[in-house]
C-alpha cells in the first residue's frame, strides 16, 4: 500500500518565485464503524464493543482535556490544549474569563512517528 500524491504549483509569497511541491492525495475519511469493524476481526471483541470504547475514550479524552491534563494515548501520542488571551498591562487583568482555548495539539509517539520514514509514495495518475 502507497500514499498517493500530486505536484502542485506554488508561488513563494517572498519572492514571487514558483516551485512544484508534493502534496498528498487523500483516498477518504475512516469513520468509528470501519475501525470497529476492522478490529473486531482481529479480535474477540464485536464491533458494537469497539465502537463504545471508543466512544468512552473520546469522553474521556475530552474531560480530562477540561480539567488541564495531557492524555497520553501509548504509541498514537500525547492530546493537549493550547489557550491564549488578549495581552493586558497588568497580571491582574488576565482573569479566567478572558483566556480562551484556541487549539487542540496532537503530539505524535516518537515510534509512530519514526515509522514515517517506512510510508511509500507514489504519483497519482491525474497529477
Amino acid at each position: 500500500m502507497s500514499v498517493q500524491y500530486r505536484v502542485k504549483r506554488k508561488r513563494n509569497g517572498i519572492n514571487d518565485k514558483e516551485s512544484y511541491y508534493a502534496v498528498p492525495v487523500g483516498r477518504g475519511l475512516i469513520g468509528t464503524r470501519d475501525i470497529a469493524r476492522q478490529l473486531a476481526e482481529r479480535s474477540s471483541l464485536t464491533p458494537a464493543d469497539i465502537r463504545a470504547t471508543l466512544v468512552g475514550l473520546a469522553e474521556m479524552v475530552e474531560t480530562y482535556l477540561h480539567n488541564g491534563f495531557s492524555v497520553k494515548l501509548d504509541d498514537l501520542g500525547v492530546f493537549s490544549l493550547s489557550a491564549t488571551s488578549e495581552g493586558y498591562t497588568s497580571p491582574e487583568e488576565c482573569t479566567p474569563h478572558r483566556v480562551r482555548a484556541v487549539k487542540l495539539c496532537f503530539r505524535a509517539d516518537p515510534q509512530l512517528k519514526k515509522n514515517l520514514k517506512h510510508v511509500k509514495f507514489e504519483r497519482d495518475k491525474n497529477g
